[in-house]
């Protein structure tokens, strides 16, 4: 039986007696409610339409006193996920099917590889998120000034695996090296030990051999901080 649950916040009443103990049980239609609920904390800030459908059928006789739900998945967001419901000391393993729709990042023309992508290069799309790769790009701000692996099509979308950044120093470049101290500055060069992109911890290599940690600025140097 599939049976498609709207994800909205509903208020549960409760009987309470004189010290403030929940008496009531829940019935099926509460469990199932008490799931959506449940999942809706899942996604405090999320903007985007959501709808889950319950894809394992409970028993419509089944009464909880006090149901707890709990993620056996939880690095998984959209899509199908497992969740655990106790109830009355026994155990159901249900599968939830959660839809998303919103907004993501595709490319707006052909873009070769290699580019260093601007803003006009993107188009935000509006589709069934839990059907693209989870680290699908949702904004345009974290996508521009990136750089491309391979060539993009047009209203493809982005991810964050076909893109890297753009590199202010790439491995073995010589940079120049600024040592901020208390009263007093030293400017040196020395080798880059990896690639790095603007405002990166980057480690380089003095022409002593001594390996130093620094932070690279907008114009490619190396700032060491005493």
């Amino acid at each position: 039986m599939k049976m498609i649950i709207y994800l909205f916040l509903l208020f549960t009443s409760f009987t309470v007696n004189s010290i403030g103990t929940t008496v009531q049980k829940f019935n099926f239609f509460d469990l199932t409610r008490q799931l959506n609920i449940f999942l809706k904390q899942q996604y405090p800030s999320n903007k985007d339409h959501i709808s889950i459908i319950l894809r394992t059928p409970l028993k419509k006789n089944i009464s909880c006193k006090k149901p707890i739900f709990s993620l056996l998945n939880n690095f998984r967001k959209l899509g199908l996920i497992d969740v655990l419901l106790t109830c009355n000391k026994q155990y159901y393993y249900l599968t939830v099917e959660i839809q998303s729709e919103g907004e993501y990042i595709a490319a707006n023309r052909k873009i070769p590889r290699g580019t260093i992508i601007k803003e006009s290069d993107l188009k935000v799309l509006i589709g069934r998120l839990d059907k693209l790769p989870n680290n699908t790009f949702r904004n345009k701000k974290d996508v521009i000034n990136r750089v491309n692996l391979r060539d993009f099509l047009p209203l493809q979308p982005i991810t964050s695996l076909m893109t890297h950044p753009f590199w202010m120093v790439k491995v073995n470049q010589q940079v120049t090296v600024i040592i901020d101290g208390h009263n007093f500055t030293i400017f040196s060069r020395a080798k880059s030990l990896s690639n790095g992109a603007i405002h990166e911890n980057i480690r380089v290599q003095t022409k002593t051999g001594k390996i130093i940690n620094g932070i690279i600025n907008k114009n490619g140097e190396v700032i060491v901080s005493l």
